[in-house]
């Protein structure tokens, strides 16, 4: 069952804690909202698209360097 309480100031006071942990709730959630926002711009979707694509060109470049030198040996 649920928490009694013996007085209204009681029963105030935990109001006034809900009330203040819903606005961090709150708060937070916006924030999130915009850290979201900022990593979805298309210059933030572009590097990270530029790291992608440089880290495949990389093994490509490795694995066709290997593929040469075991040829030649």
């Amino acid at each position: 069952m649920g928490k009694h309480y013996n007085s209204f100031k009681e029963i105030d006071e935990r109001l006034m804690v809900l009330k203040l942990q819903r606005k961090i709730e709150i708060e937070s959630l916006k924030l999130n909202l915009n850290q979201a926002k900022a990593n979805l711009r298309p210059l933030q979707l572009a590097g990270s698209l530029k790291g992608s694509i440089q880290q495949i060109l990389l093994a490509f470049a490795i694995k066709k360097l290997k593929g040469i030198f075991n040829r030649k040996q």
